[in-house]
């Protein structure tokens, strides 16, 4: 199985940092204000999503795209964007939407980062509480080891 090199876990890595704080400055500048409530299941149960999941989605997707165009997105308020890349985000843009909603600071933005179908890289981010989580999976070939030794 071909896995990234340490220069590529650095790169992802970088940007999800960046993305984590870019995303709290979103928050508090946009989105830290009343917004609209709606039932994603159609009177089959509740299932919330407010105008804010959306908007983060949409934010994230942007950053995504303005530096990795050709990789694949899979959020849960607007679905799958395909394309031939071996790289596909999966974004839950509010994690907590029902802690969202009542004001708990619990809820959180939550990107992982696949590659060939499988997790290398995870942000959970929580913007009330100024603190965001990085989680990475560290598995090196041998040429990836080889790499590792060569690269600051």
């Amino acid at each position: 199985m071909s896995l990234l090199s340490v220069k590529e876990y650095k790169l992802y890595s970088n940007f999800l940092n960046t993305l984590a704080k870019d995303l709290n400055k979103f928050y508090y500048s946009k989105l830290n204000k009343t917004f609209t409530i709606s039932n994603k299941l159609k009177g089959k149960g509740y299932d919330p999503v407010t105008t804010s999941d959306k908007a983060f989605e949409k934010f994230i997707r942007l950053k995504i795209k303005q530096k990795f165009p050709n990789h694949q997105v899979i959020g849960e308020e607007f679905g799958h964007k395909k394309s031939t890349s071996d790289y596909t985000w999966v974004i839950d843009p509010i994690d907590g939407t029902r802690s969202f909603v009542i004001g708990n600071p619990t809820w959180s933005n939550l990107i992982s980062l696949n590659f060939k179908g499988n997790p290398v890289l995870g942000l959970a981010n929580f913007p009330i509480l100024n603190k965001y989580y990085l989680n990475t999976c560290l598995l090196y070939t041998s040429d990836a080891a080889d790499e590792r030794s060569s690269v600051d």
